[in-house]
């Protein structure tokens, strides 16, 4: 009995060993003819759905503005678009057209006021409704951590472990000097973990008017693959730069700012202010993949303009609801985007009251920056000098 039962065992695993081995065969010849087949490789990067978003903030913050951090947490972050009436796309938003030798026409001043003008009577229109739409929008604040002492580094990491909003950049020295090679780190490393449509680069002193500028974004993506389906096959794709421009600004020769790199005109090029502007996907991409090989000029916003100016299908444009400049202009109820403001100015914005900045302003200071629309027929020279 026990013979027999050694028997059976016997021959039940030497039947066993060619089953194994013609399984293994099989994995090896579909591993083979798998990998024979280029159709089946993917192309470009494979992102986790949970790091894919339609707008990114990139918020430029040094290590000690914890306040600014919490204060920009609790207020705009809160905010998310919203559809007030349908008119919105349809008023407000104007995609440009190509010319027949394949260059974006910008916003002449006509249209730019009359867009301006909608959007006013359009803030005065009563709530239709409101609904929420899922959105996903991903901010960061970007810190330079190279070089900061211990106790900087665990500040740093306990609010990233608590808040998971930390773009750290271990290589980056945090200074005003670096500001230009903080900003490529930070295009970098967003283009390589993320997937996006928009980045905005904001301030840490710009309080967003989230849900508007959500929504307009919105608006604008939709009203663009609208056009393009429509002129399928005779246009390229085109890529957004918004912001609130300047042309013809003059190279800094000393101070801070001091300008040694510039070598391409007597005055810069135009350029969206540093306070918050908006890029699509694929200028980002740009700047991330050629980063080693831009020049490194002082100020960040001049920088991006210059590296974006030989491109003929990018859509710059110019909105005066951009107050972004170094010093706020007269305080107005369409702007969407306020730079210069403290934590207690951001509170009494997302609470309502928009202009209190004003009253702490000096009697008799400096008048403030007048607000224009830019021609974008004339030399950078010529441009602003056409008021709201």
């Amino acid at each position: 009995m026990a013979l027999t039962r050694y028997y059976l065992h016997k021959r039940t695993c030497v039947g066993i060993v060619p089953l194994v081995c013609a399984f293994l065969f099989g994995i090896l010849l579909t591993v083979l003819f798998a990998n024979t087949n280029p159709a089946c490789t993917p192309v470009g990067r494979v992102y986790d759905p949970e790091n894919s978003y339609f707008l990114m903030l990139l918020i430029v913050t040094a290590p000690e503005n914890f306040e600014r951090r919490t204060t920009i947490r609790e207020t705009y972050l809160n905010l998310r678009p919203r559809m007030i009436n349908e008119s919105y796309q349809e008023e407000l938003i104007h995609i440009p057209p190509f010319n027949d030798r394949g260059q974006i026409m910008l916003e002449s001043i006509e249209t730019q006021r009359h867009l301006l003008t909608n959007y006013r009577a359009w803030l005065q229109k009563p709530i239709k409704n409101i609904k929420v739409i899922n959105f996903k929008i991903k901010p960061l604040f970007a810190i330079g951590l190279h070089g900061q002492p211990k106790n900087i580094r665990r500040a740093i990491y306990e609010e990233q472990r608590v808040f998971g909003d930390i773009l750290e950049l271990e290589e980056v020295q945090d200074s005003y000097a670096n500001l230009t090679r903080k900003l490529l780190h930070s295009m970098q490393k967003i283009d390589a973990k993320y997937d996006f449509k928009y980045l905005a680069k904001l301030d840490d002193d710009t309080y967003v008017k989230l849900d508007v500028l959500a929504e307009d974004l919105l608006s604008y993506y939709e009203k663009l693959h609208q056009v393009q389906r429509q002129h399928k096959g005779t246009q390229g794709p085109m890529e957004l730069y918004w912001g609130y421009f300047r042309g013809a600004a003059t190279i800094q020769k000393q101070g801070a700012w001091q300008e040694k790199d510039y070598f391409l005109c007597d005055r810069y090029g135009p350029y969206a202010l540093g306070g918050g502007y908006v890029l699509s996907k694929g200028l980002v991409s740009f700047i991330a993949t050629y980063a080693d090989q831009l020049t490194m000029y002082k100020s960040e916003d001049i920088a991006v303009g210059t590296w974006l100016a030989p491109f003929r299908n990018i859509h710059r444009r110019h909105d005066v609801r951009f107050d972004t400049a170094w010093k706020p202009r007269a305080c107005q109820d369409y702007h969407m985007l306020l730079h210069k403001r403290t934590a207690r100015h951001m509170r009494e914005i997302y609470a309502g009251e928009m202009c209190t900045h004003e009253e702490d302003q000096p009697a008799g200071g400096r008048a403030l920056p007048k607000e224009y629309f830019y021609d974008w027929t004339l030399p950078p020279s010529m441009c602003c000098k056409t008021t709201v």
